[in-house]
This record gives C-alpha cells, structure tokens and sequence, in this order.
C-alpha cells in the first residue's frame, strides 16, 4: 500500500506503474475512504464527479448528473449501476 494506506482503482494499462509505485490495486471500478476516492477505466471521470455530486449535493442530484449524461436506451442501468459503487 501507498504511504497513505488507501489503495487505488485504475485500468489494466496503468495497474503496474500504479503497483510500482506501492500501491495496492483494487479489483474494481470505484473506491472511497473518507475524502478520497479513486476509480479506474473509461467510467472513472462520471463515477467520480458523481460521488462528489452526491457528497455536495445530494444522491438525487448525482442521480439526475448521471441521467443526462448517460446513453439513451441505458439510462436505468446505468445509472444504478455507477450509484451502486458509493451508495
């Protein structure tokens, strides 16, 4: 584990400079601890934006973020799948 001891999310390209660097990798999407949260792959930036959505402004919020920026006819899934990482 990193210095901090809050092990990391990241993709497959990346996992071995992160590991490298002493970092535990987690096999998953998204992680959080307190204040710092990390997620990895092509889903890492709405993961994250919505889990700082949803600590400034609400789950709702978040879930509406989600929404809209979400492919039409995968609205639903998408949605709960990205809230189920934090929620």
């Amino acid at each position: 584990m990193s210095n901090s001891g809050v092990p990391a999310c990241t993709d497959l390209l990346t996992k071995p400079w992160v590991q490298e660097a002493g970092v535990e990798v987690l096999n998953q999407a998204f992680f959080a601890q307190g204040n710092v949260a990390t997620a990895g792959g092509c889903l890492a930036s709405p993961y994250l934006a919505a889990w700082v959505i949803a600590r400034l402004k609400g789950v709702d919020a978040a879930r509406e973020a989600l929404h809209y920026v979400a492919p039409v006819g995968e609205k639903e899934s998408y949605v709960e799948r990205a809230l189920g990482h934090f929620i």
